[in-house]
This record gives C-alpha cells, structure tokens and sequence, in this order.
C-alpha cells in the first residue's frame, strides 16, 4: 500500500474516530440534561402538589389561585398521589411503581426514580403527627422528541460527513504528496548521461524540499565521484600506456637493425627506466585503489615507526642509489604506531621519490620526532616548489604542477599520501616556495 492511500486512510480514520466520539459526546450531554432538566421540574411539581393539598388552609384566595394555576399546567402523562404512611403492608398505591422503588418509599426522604421511559419523584413529609408521602411520575415528551431529533440530525451528518472525510483526506493528502511524487519522477528520470539535473526544489523549509536538497546533494557527490572516476581512468590509461609506449617503440627500434653493444645498453636503460615508471604507477594504483574501495578491511597492527622509516629509505636508496638523504631521528624509546606496514612504506618511499625528483637528485632532509601529540615526519627538498596557487591541487590523483611537466612521473604520489595519511587519522600539510624547496609534514597520532 502506498503512503498516499496509508495517510489517506489515517488521517480519515482518525478524523472520523473524532467526529464520531464528539456527536456521541454531544448526545449523551444532551440525553443527561434533559433528564436532569425533567428531574427539576418534577421535583418543582412535588412541591406545588405539596402546597395545595396539605397548606391550603394556610393560603390566600390569591395566592392559592396563584398555585392552582400553576398546578393546571401539569406535565404530559402526570400521575401525581398523597399517601398516609402507616404499617408497611397497609399502605396502598394507586399507580403502580417498580418494587425496588417501592421499598425506598418509605425510607428515604427524596426518591428519584425511572421507571421505562417515566421519571417520578417522591417525598417524604410529617404533619400532624403522621407521616405522608407524595409520588409526582410523568414523560418528558418533548425532551425524547428534542433527542431523537438531535439523534437524526446526528445520524445524517455523520452519513454526508464520513464519506465526505474519507474524499477530503484523499484529495488533501495527494496534494501534499505531489511535489514527492514529481520530486520521485524527476530523480528516476536521472542517468549516467543527465547526471548534471538537479531536482527543483518549491520550499526549502518543508520536508520534501529538505528531501530534494539531500538528493540534490547527493546527486553533486555522484557526479563529482562520476567525473573522478572518469578522470582517473582517463589519467590512468594515459599514464600506463605512455611508459609501455616507449617500451615497445624501443623495443622495436631496437630489433629493426643490428646495433653496437653500447647502443643495445642504451635501449635497456631507457625500457628499465620506463619499466619502472611502470611499476611504480601500477602499485601506486593498486594501493590508493586498496585505500578508497576498503578502507575497513586495511590491516592494521602495531608498528616501530622509526625502524620502518629507516627500512624505506634503505630500500629507496637502493633503488635510486644517486639520492642524497640525510636522515634525523630524535631519540625515543619507541616510535610504536598503529598502522598498516605496506602502506605506511609507501608512504615514506613517495615523499622521497618526491624530494630526490623534483630537486634533480640534490639534498633531500627526512626527520622523525615526538611533539607529544603525536609522531610529526617531515621530507625537505631544494627542488623547484610549488606555487602558491597549485598547492591545493597537488593531493588530486595525476595532477601535475605546471613546473614539473618534463619530469617523468604519474601524479598519484601525494594523493596516495594523503590517503594513507587520512587512513591512518593522521595530518599532512605542504610548504612550498618555488625555486627554494618544498617540505612535506606527516603527523601521526599516538597509539
């Protein structure tokens, strides 16, 4: 069942329980009042009945027509007695009342009483010695009239009213719902290819133009997702198929002629150079592939971040042997993080390749310390820099400063840093001058 036809349905159950428990409401005030009413004016009748038959000697001529006239205007089927109260057995009754009252009779000083659709009431009285009793009983006629006219009137409202609430529900609810279900056209009528349309949004205050602006949000992080994505395979395919380019065009260029065997070295150099590139593009990939898709499911255990540290520029240095590093660990008892070793080589190993890189192999500075907030690691360079306006964009997968454009590499260095960084909770900040260096900063936090 759709919301719309739930809502409808509620909203007019509801509205209905209410009208329904009001006009019952309404009846049984009116069905209690009129009976109170009739028991007042009984009780009215008690007294004047009382007046004329045991104090009339006590009246003027006046005043005792006065009552009289009051007493003509008897209520609709009025029965009304004077009885001497004497042994229980022996008091006789010239109307007939229900036998539960009967035994209050002579009891009680005031009884009211029903009896079927009769209301009577009585009351007790000395005088003279003896005790007397007086019974008034009548039907309020124009009362039961008055409440089965209310009844009917009852009746038909909640005849035209019911089905009317029903109606009115279903109408008021798909009017509130149509801006949700335009709102739900508009989304499914979204695809890879309109990626770029946005839901309108009528008010933003109300829950559904809250709804739209989440969906419209939604829809700007899948097309900035989409479009990453997009560049990253464009990027990506570039920046493998140019290093296998020239494999295979060296490759081939060697084999179309004999060479010299110096010329044939020559080749080698340039295929392991771009074999390189190669692999170091392909890992690099892999792991901020790791990174982004799993980031629940990346190892961590604990580490001795300095002893790590200095494994990677060992294995740095092995592979380009022609990078000057200087090394500054301040002393510590341990340098124990949590992390996850593969990623936090690469790490270490891209920040290198970086400094020797871009300074054309001159000085690089790597330095470990303890602030007591965490492990801050720091990479110095004297290389070319980056301007002030690129730094914000050097974290982006295969983005490349204008600079750096004939230095061979893949633009995935610093952003698979920041990722592991960000993995690791960590923090990583650039400082850079152009022509005067770059320093990179890592803090890690403690364990």
């Amino acid at each position: 069942m759709k919301i719309n036809t739930r809502l409808s349905l509620f909203s007019a159950f509801i509205a209905n329980t209410i009208f329904i428990g009001f006009a019952f409401t309404v009846y049984l005030f009116s069905s209690n009042y009129r009976a109170q009413d009739f028991q007042e004016r009984l009780k009215q009748r008690v007294v004047i009945t009382e007046k004329i038959f045991l104090e009339k000697e006590s009246f003027s001529k006046d005043e005792l027509a006065k009552i009289t006239d009051q007493f003509l205007h008897t209520l609709p089927f009025e029965t009304e007695e004077l009885v001497s109260l004497g042994e229980a057995d022996s008091v006789k009754y010239k109307y007939d009342y229900p036998d539960d009252v009967r035994s209050q009779f002579g009891i009680n000083e005031v009884v009211d009483f029903k009896d079927s659709d009769r209301q009577g009431e009585s009351r007790k009285f000395h005088v003279n010695g003896a005790d007397y009793l007086i019974i008034v009983t009548a039907k309020d006629i124009v009362g039961f009239e008055n409440l089965r006219f209310l009844k009917n009137i009852i009746f038909l409202l909640m005849t035209i009213g019911i089905p009317l609430i029903f109606i009115s529900s279903f109408y008021i609810t798909s009017k509130a719902l149509s801006p949700l279900i335009r709102t739900i056209r508009k989304a499914n009528s979204i695809n890879a290819s309109t990626l770029h349309q946005r839901l309108s949004i009528v008010n933003p205050n109300d829950e559904i133009g809250e709804l739209a602006i989440a969906v419209n949000k939604l829809l700007d992080r899948l097309q900035e997702a989409f479009e990453a994505q997009k560049s990253f395979i464009r990027n990506a395919s570039h920046e493998i198929k140019n290093p296998l380019t020239a494999i295979m065009g060296e490759a081939d260029l060697s084999l179309s002629t004999e060479r010299g065997t110096d010329e044939y070295l020559s080749s080698m150099k340039i295929i392991l150079s771009e074999s390189e590139l190669l692999n170091s593009t392909v890992n690099n990939l892999l792991h901020l592939s790791k990174i982004s898709s799993n980031k629940e499911g990346v190892l961590m255990e604990q580490i001795k971040f300095d002893d790590l540290v200095m494994e990677s520029v060992n294995s740095y240095k092995y592979l380009n042997s022609e990078c000057k590093v200087s090394v500054e660990v301040t002393e510590k008892n341990n340098y124990i993080i949590l992390g996850n070793r593969s990623l936090l080589q690469s790490l270490v190993v891209n920040l290198l390749d970086n400094g020797c890189k871009f300074s054309d192999n001159e000085q690089v500075y790597l330095s470990l310390n303890d602030d007591g907030e965490g492990f801050v690691l720091k990479v110095k360079d004297q290389g070319v820099g980056i301007s002030t306006e690129e730094i914000s964009k050097v974290e982006t997968a295969f983005f490349r400063g204008s600079n750096v454009i004939d230095v061979k590499g893949s633009g995935i260095g610093l952003a698979l840093c920041a990722k592991i960084v960000d993995l690791h909770r960590g923090r990583l900040t650039i400082q850079s001058v152009v022509e005067k260096g770059t320093e990179v900063s890592v803090k890690l936090p403690l364990p």
